[in-house]
């Protein structure tokens, strides 16, 4: 081998050898003006180093992208938050549940407006592209080298941004990357109807609306298959910024956006030119109903449901603000419309009356109340947060009371909010149990507390009737004559017990009947000692085992509080519901028959497949048919009157037809407790019984003594009485006109003391 060639058997066993010969060719290379060999091998390193990194980056990146999008099971079924409704038995809305105000519709559900709009605005190739829209993708640029900045999301990529939390928001390549796989995905997972039903369901509108149902009602007040073209693209528009175009907020620029686009849809050939031209010009008219209150007017009845059903839910793992749940009641859509316009109305109509009774001519606000009870002001304002919180901050609360008394504003603000008036009704199918309308008090927002249910105050006067059914079933005729004369009773410790009554009027003895119609006292009690067996007594204590029987009848007709059996009970002295006292008169119209009061019929998901269905009510009988038609008889005097003997008829409830035009058959009573702090009407016919309490938020609010306003039938009596009227009259209702059938084995007395064209009135209704 040549001396100028290298030895390579050499080369590869002498090391030395090999770096020499490695040197000498850096060096000719060097002088040639080439990299040298180890510099080239260095870059051949780098370069496998930074590729291999790059790779890393490439596939790290990649493992991130992947990572964020939605799994197939997501793509699949997409998780959103539907709101959960509660409904009457028509279907109408009573109550919304919802994180996110939402409700599902179908493509059939959603106004062809509403459609065309969204896709000449935002996606007019939407039928034709798979996903991503490569034509306006690639028109980016030229746009943006002209100064226009435009998007290039289509509908599903929106619909992916949307639906996906995964995805993210924020404005990044990652994000538009992650859009468009899901796009394509959804594509190929949904047709073209399926994207805009799920779009439109899941995309959320102005002043906090989600989807086109809630945007609709929340906008218009009415269900999004109804909405103009106008109407539409208003709505539509304001996808581009939902507070920027904001009819109720930004008038001006919301219709300017409508406008835009009204001519997007004529410019693609969904309208025409004319009919754009006559739809830019229509005036911008709003039926603005705030989403927290649009479809929720009935809350307190949707709490009562929420408590009812939390069990159910629990276990079988529903959630019924995210599941869409809708819920079927018995309630009369109708009915509650009328119920909840006329507590409100007589709550609205009695707090200024109620105002002006404690304010003196010259004084501050109810100067008079305050003045009758001075000690009643530093309770309220020691129930108050700041008054509670403060106390951490002092170590006498007495300055703290005078400080907070000295600050004017804050003791108006108390006082108004302490002498607040409140009411509750309840209306029942008496052969049913089925619950028919349900107000929980005049102002979900401003409180919270359910009068029908979760109340309990004295009934007065309404809990007199289960005193007289005891009586009936033990034999007495309601002819029975008692002595109305006024009566008292020694306790075991000495005090006296002495009922009061305003009406004594008349002979000595009157009839039983003539006692309940006329609600006096006296009589009450005296047949309370009746039927304890101990006619003549001035004992109190034996009035006991009259007692004990009133308090089972009270829980035989559906009275489930706490009871006592004190002689009070007879005059109602002791804490009941008016869900209670609603059942227990519904028993008595129910020819003695207790069905307990059901709200719930089925429970369905956002499909409409039936999850759990509620079977009829619980019955039992509770008196006998005999016992319970002579209840009705008996409480038929409080509407027609009963003769006082001198020759007037007195009724406590009389206005019902006198007032409110109530001409069919229909018994009932009121009741008002001391210093008329509770006032209550109950009534009944053949195919409901209805009651109301009306009285103060707080135990501590009455009238003064001898105002003709607290009184039951000053007071609860218009809020049934208007009920019944606007519901009988009501064409949309199936209402219940037929009389109260006697028992075949009971011989219907009509001999009374009432006037011929009473009874007449009895035989004809």
């Amino acid at each position: 081998m040549s001396k100028k060639h290298t030895d390579l058997s050499r080369f590869f066993s002498d090391p030395e050898y090999r770096h020499s010969i490695k040197s000498k060719a850096s060096q000719r290379l060097s002088h040639k003006g080439h990299i040298s060999y180890d510099t080239f091998w260095k870059i051949i390193r780098y370069a496998g180093i930074t590729s291999g990194i790059l790779g890393l980056f490439f596939f790290v990146y990649f493992i991130y992208l992947i990572t964020g999008l939605p799994s197939v099971a997501e793509l699949e079924n997409p998780k959103t938050s539907h709101a959960s409704l509660i409904k009457s038995k028509e279907g109408i809305v009573l109550d919304k549940f919802f994180y996110e105000n939402r409700t599902e519709l179908s493509y059939e559900e959603i106004s062809p407006n509403v459609i065309n709009a969204l896709v000449a605005t935002e996606d007019h190739r939407f039928y034709r592209h798979w996903g991503i829209d490569v034509y306006r993708l690639a028109a980016l640029p030229f746009y943006v080298l002209q100064g226009k900045i435009q998007g290039g999301s289509t509908i599903s990529m929106q619909l992916a941004r949307n639906l996906y939390q995964s995805i993210g928001k924020e404005v990044t390549i990652t994000r538009k990357l992650r859009e468009m796989i899901t796009a394509i995905q959804i594509e190929r997972n949904y047709t073209k109807e399926e994207i805009l039903v799920l779009y439109l369901n899941t995309v959320e509108f102005s002043n906090s609306a989600f989807g086109i149902e809630s945007a609709s009602y929340t906008h218009f007040g009415k269900k999004s298959s109804e909405l103009t073209v106008p109407e539409a693209a208003l709505l539509i528009g304001s996808l581009k910024g939902i507070y920027r175009y904001n009819p109720r907020i930004n008038p001006e620029r919301a219709v300017d956006r409508r406008n835009t686009v009204i001519q997007l849809m004529a410019t693609n050939g969904l309208i025409s030119n004319q009919e754009a031209a006559t739809f830019i010009n229509e005036p911008l008219q709003l039926n603005y109903n705030p989403p927290f209150k649009a479809g929720r007017e009935s809350r307190f009845l949707g709490e009562f449901i929420k408590d009812q059903l939390d069990g159910w839910l629990e276990e079988n793992g529903y959630d019924l603000y995210r599941d869409g749940l809708t819920i079927y009641t018995t309630i009369d859509g109708y009915m509650q419309e009328h119920a909840l316009k006329v507590v409100k109305a007589q709550v609205d109509s009695l707090q200024p009356q109620f105002e002006r009774v404690w304010t003196s001519r010259k004084g501050e606000y109810m100067d008079l109340y305050w003045r009758a009870f001075p000690g009643f002001l530093d309770s309220f304002i020691k129930e108050t947060k700041e008054y509670k919180e403060g106390l951490s901050f002092v170590s006498d609360p007495k300055e703290l009371l005078d400080s907070l008394k000295s600050n004017k504003a804050f003791v108006d603000s108390v006082k108004k909010i302490s002498t607040r008036l409140e009411a509750g009704f309840m209306a029942i199918e008496p052969g049913t149990g089925h619950i028919l309308a349900w107000v929980g008090g005049s102002d979900y927002q401003r409180v919270q507390f359910d009068h029908v249910y979760k109340m309990k105050r004295q009934p007065g006067s309404t809990f007199k009737p289960f005193v007289y059914a005891v009586a009936v079933e033990e034999g007495y005729d309601k002819n029975y004559k008692i002595l109305k004369y006024p009566t008292s009773y020694r306790s075991e410790n000495g005090s006296i017990w002495a009922p009061a009554d305003n009406d004594v009027s008349g002979p000595d003895s009157i009839p039983m009947h003539s006692g309940l119609a006329r609600s006096i006292n006296n009589v009450t009690i005296r047949l309370l000692a009746d039927i304890s067996g101990n006619p003549n007594t001035d004992n109190l204590y034996d009035l006991e085992p009259g007692a004990l029987k009133v308090v089972d009848m009270a829980r035989r007709l559906g009275v489930n509080s706490q009871l006592e059996p004190f002689a009070s009970i007879a005059l109602g002295a002791q804490d009941v519901s008016l869900y209670e006292m609603v059942s227990a008169y519904a028993t008595l119209a129910n020819e003695g028959i207790y069905n307990e009061p059901k709200v719930i019929l089925r429970v369905e998901d956002k499909n409409g497949n039936v999850l759990k269905e509620f079977g009829a009510s619980r019955s039992r009988e509770a008196v006998s048919p005999e016992t319970a038609y002579t209840m009705i008889d008996m409480m038929r005097g409080a509407i027609l009157g009963a003769d006082t003997g001198d020759g007037r008829y007195v009724g406590t409830a009389t206005s019902i037809r006198s007032v409110y035009g109530i001409q069919q058959d229909i018994a009932g009573k009121t009741g008002t407790t001391n210093n008329s702090t509770d006032n209550w009407f109950i009534a009944m016919t053949p195919g409901v019984a209805a009651g109301a309490w009306v009285g103060g938020e707080d135990r501590r609010i009455r009238f003064p003594r001898g105002s003709s306003l607290g009184q039951g039938a000053k007071m609860a009596l218009p809020i049934v009485g208007k009920f019944l009227q606007l519901s009988s009259r009501d064409r949309r209702i199936d209402w219940n006109r037929e009389a109260f059938q006697a028992p075949d084995s009971l011989i219907v007395d009509l001999e009374t003391d009432l006037p011929v064209e009473q009874e007449q009135n009895i035989q004809e209704n």
